[in-house]
């Protein structure tokens, strides 16, 4: 039997050292319990014990499982196949492109499956069975079940109310007894959504509120509603005589946050420390009293008085010790976690997984030396002060330094339906496509001890199977079929299945990763004002556009893109090369306007959680006071630099606030280095923002009808509290109302009936799709934030999903309805900006009907003309422009440079900026 220990010893570790001496043997063997038993009892009759004889059966039993250990047993494969049923149903798919677990591709496939394992996989299957169920599917793309080892699904159920939110149980900072088993919502609407991303086991943890917040599990996304057929039953995993066991640990802010003002904390990171130790300090003495209860058990049980001692609170931990429980450690900052491994070493337990640990390229010598693996994200970082320092180059380099590393979403703080997209961003920073596809399969399936059944393609494995409409690392790679044990659990229709045929994607390779090129000076340099750009492919710049072209020039002249394309650019760009004007040579050349988005904090607010690095926030009660972003603004930040280097020039920001009113929300450059900076702030006073909704209630205005019957009031009166509210009923100023309601939407609509003059502008709108005909025939724009759906908030709760569980998203249903359309955030993440252009490019796509040049301009108008329009911003594209080596409505391009205020800012920027501290 071929077997694998799932806790292997870390060079280097620290083996905890028994105070019991070493007379204890490793194993009392079961079949010597029975004559311990009876010497016992010729010792202690049963009139004058304390100690019954079934409680020393029930010890010597436990000293014995003591001993034993879980396992991942890899013949459980061929067992399963000998064992299998020749005669049950078979389903075959045909003709697979297989991508597996390590990344491999073959082509051909075909993959047969009886009752929930999968039976064959090879070239073409001549079934033994003439009932055979056969599915064609044509070549497309195939890959495992996907496995993401850190979500919160059925414990922070969507959409998140207080009722429903069993994450973690922070009424302690310590907690090991906590089980998520015990919080776990089968019918958490999440899990569907989620698997019809390609998802098909994920391990379910406690939260990072406390240090130690208790064990998790493995569920498979079965369509049940008991949570006992959820969870994956790994006591049958082979002749492991224990199952898989996983303990979730954190460290660092959100402890400080939570405890703050607990008494008795902890509000440091030394008393974070002590409470950890305290605790395994606990485990550690009782583990010690079992074995030496075990010591004297087996010399005769000879003043044995007491049972075997046990503790529901600590045995979770004593578990730990043995080995017998992973350790799975939520920690962001190298400080915290080399705290963590000193504790691991002073109580000699294994920690398996850091997850999250977004600084882990600052110490992979020391995680490498412990055999420890990632189980982190491709692009989160930089609004906090514990991701920012990330690094999009992390992955690249841990996986360079060769520790496995797992993708994760920590559901839904990154919404779990998009899962692959964490392989897609990773990929694009330079993560090798294989490992890229594994850190997505079958290396999560190793971390969880589950890789002799789940994360391959394989004989005798379960039947975990994700049919693709084009291949997974491509921008807005979706599932068309999701297979669960055998069982269909996703299939999109027929409409769709038709439709992935259509796509140019659909059997295309990984796309490339991006590559960064080294400026030279002499060719391109900040404050520059002439260029001659050569291999330009596309230019969808407004009154210079062309269409898909190959290799033709571009001149820009006085910081003005003055041609592209033309017969007579030629001869200005000779003329200018005449005059010494240089020329950069470009592979796949693309010129866009500058990218707008309208954000919540950036130009406000750097590290979120710190209120010095803030302008602050309002009340959001007096009506009176509106006041304007503009005059809180803070530039050269980290922030916006990476931002900026991501080819966004302009970024539209509301002041924060804590309720209903905000006040007037500024245009400014995130790449102006300070306020007096040429074009630092390009319009003042944009729009006139508010939110509606839950967001919106405080004090003053505590129910949503209050909002809508002082904006009314507010609107309507002849003399309003301050300038502003006279200026949005007539028109002459945008008023941007934050809601996802369709309810609040239905409003607006009303209100803007009664006063036509308004030009509203919905922000958020994740139900806004169900009044798609009604906001277009008002004239009613939305900018969605986020861009896909996310039912975390009641609110939001009617948002589409999408394919394959809808045929259209919402953005499609609003811009079939011709709806003005733009792309924003509401959220203090960075990645929602500055992957813009992605967004906008994973909606094109699905516009099959549409022409594939003509999906590419909806893109591009989405982040840049629409956003302008919408907001009533100059449109100066020849002014302010990006220029990219390769498509940037895919992955693989990069920015060759940034051209605004009549100059070149940035030439090759890579998208990272050194720490500012």
């Amino acid at each position: 039997m071929e077997k694998a220990g799932l806790l292997p010893r870390p060079n280097g570790h620290r083996t905890r050292k028994s105070k019991i001496g070493s007379s204890w043997k490793p194993v009392v063997p079961v079949t010597v319990l029975a004559a311990l038993l009876l010497a016992w009892q010729g010792v202690h009759p049963a009139s004058k014990s304390v100690l019954t004889a079934a409680q020393l059966s029930d010890g010597l039993r436990q000293c014995a499982k003591n001993h034993q250990h879980p396992f991942v047993d890899y013949s459980l494969a061929s067992i399963r196949l000998s064992t299998q049923d020749s005669k049950a149903p078979v389903n075959i798919f045909r003709n697979a492109t297989l991508i597996n677990g390590d990344g491999s591709i073959q082509h051909e496939i075909d993959v047969e499956i009886q009752d929930d394992i999968i039976t064959y996989v090879g070239k073409q299957r001549a079934s033994t069975q003439t009932e055979a169920v056969i599915v064609d599917i044509g070549g497309r793309y195939m890959s495992p079940g996907l496995v993401d080892m850190h979500s919160h699904l059925g414990v922070r159920q969507e959409p998140q109310i207080l009722m429903n939110a069993d994450v973690t149980e922070s009424s302690q900072p310590v907690t090991p007894w906590a089980r998520a088993i015990d919080g776990f919502k089968p019918s958490d609407e999440g899990i569907r959504i989620v698997s019809s991303g390609g998802t098909t086991t994920s391990l379910v943890l406690t939260g990072a509120s406390n240090l130690i917040s208790g064990e998790g599990m493995v569920i498979k996304h079965r369509d049940t509603n008991s949570v006992w057929k959820m969870q994956l039953d790994s006591t049958s995993n082979g002749r492991s005589p224990k199952p898989q066991r996983y303990l979730k640990m954190a460290c660092g802010e959100n402890i400080k946050q939570i405890f703050e003002k607990v008494p008795g904390g902890p509000i440091t990171r030394e008393g974070q420390s002590g409470y950890v130790r305290f605790a395994f300090e606990e485990a550690r003495n009782l583990l010690q009293g079992q074995d030496a209860w075990c010591e004297r058990a087996a010399a005769g049980g000879v003043g044995l008085d007491t049972p075997y001692p046990t503790s529901l609170h600590w045995q979770t931990l004593v578990d730990t010790l043995r080995g017998d429980v992973s350790v799975h450690l939520h920690c962001y900052q190298t400080q915290d976690v080399f705290s963590q491994f000193d504790h691991a070493d002073e109580f000699g337990y294994n920690i398996t997984a850091l997850h999250h640990i977004t600084q882990a390229h600052e110490m992979l010598d020391e995680i490498k030396k412990r055999g420890a693996m990632l189980a982190t994200f491709s692009d989160e970082g930089g609004f906090k002060n514990e991701n920012y320092h990330s690094s999009w180059y992390m992955l690249k380099l841990a996986a360079e330094a060769g520790i496995p590393i797992a993708l994760t979403t920590d559901h839904p703080a990154k919404h779990g339906q998009f899962f692959a997209q964490e392989a897609q961003i990773g990929h694009h920073f330079q993560f090798e496509e294989k490992l890229a596809i594994a850190s997505l399969t079958s290396v999560p399936a190793r971390a969880i001890g589950l890789d002799n059944r789940i994360g391959w393609v394989r004989p005798g494995y379960d039947a975990d199977l994700v049919v693709w409409d084009s291949h997974p690392l491509s921008i807005g790679a979706t599932p068309l079929q999701v297979v669960v044990d055998g069982k269909t659990y996703i299939n999109a229709s027929e409409k769709l299945w038709e439709e992935s045929t259509k796509r140019e994607q659909a059997f295309a390779p990984a796309p490339p990763s991006r590559s960064q090129k080294v400026n030279d000076d002499k060719i391109c340099s900040p404050g520059q004002k002439d260029i001659v750009l050569r291999g330009i492919t596309k230019s969808h710049i407004n009154g210079l556009r062309t269409s898909v072209l190959s290799n033709t020039t571009a001149v820009v002249r006085g910081g003005v893109l003055q041609c592209v394309g033309d017969s007579s650019c030629e001869a200005i760009a000779n003329e200018a090369i005449e005059k010494g004007i240089p020329e950069l040579h470009l592979n796949a050349g693309y010129i866009l306007p500058g990218l707008v988005s309208a954000t919540r904090s950036h130009g406000l607010a750097e590290l979120v959680g710190e209120p010095s690095t803030r302008d602050g926030e309002l009340s959001g009660a007096d009506v009176s006071r509106v006041i304007s972003a503009a005059d809180g603004l803070r530039f050269g930040d980290r922030r916006l630099a990476i931002t900026h280097r991501r080819g966004l020039t302009t970024l539209i920001t509301a002041p924060e606030s804590n309720g209903f009113l905000h006040g007037l929300s500024t245009a400014f450059r995130p790449g102006a280095a300070h306020g007096l900076s040429p074009g630092a702030v390009i319009k003042r006073d944009v729009s006139l923002f508010l939110s509606i909704g839950h967001e919106g209630k405080n004090t003053a205005f505590p129910s949503e009808s209050a909002q809508i019957n002082e904006l009314r009031t507010l609107l309507k009166s002849p003399n309003p509290p301050h300038e502003s509210w006279a200026r949005a009923a007539n028109g002459s100023l945008p008023l941007t109302v934050r809601t996802d309601s369709k309810d609040v939407i239905a409003r607006l609509i009303t209100l803007k009936r009664e006063l036509p003059a308004l030009h509203i502008v919905i922000h958020g709108g994740g139900e806004a799709h169900l009044l798609a005909r009604e906001l277009a025939a008002s004239s009613i724009a939305v900018v969605l934030a986020p861009f896909r759906c996310s039912r975390l908030t009641w609110e939001a709760r009617g948002c589409a999903p999408g394919p394959p569980l809808t045929d259209a998203a919402g953005p499609d249903v609003l811009l079939d309805a011709g709806v003005r359309l733009g792309l924003g955030i509401w959220d203090h993440r960075d990645r929602w900006a500055t992957n813009a252009l992605w967004e906008a490019g994973w909606l094109a796509r699905g516009r099959v009907g549409v022409s594939a040049e003509r999906r590419a301009e909806v893109a591009v108008e989405l982040v840049t003309r629409n956003m302008r329009d919408i907001y009533g911003l100059e449109i100066r594209d020849e002014r302010e422009f990006v220029v990219y080596e390769g498509d940037p409505l895919q992955y693989g391009a990069s920015v060759a440079l940034i051209v605004e205020e009549g100059e070149v800012q940035r030439c090759w920027p890579d998208v990272e900026e050194k720490y500012v501290y």
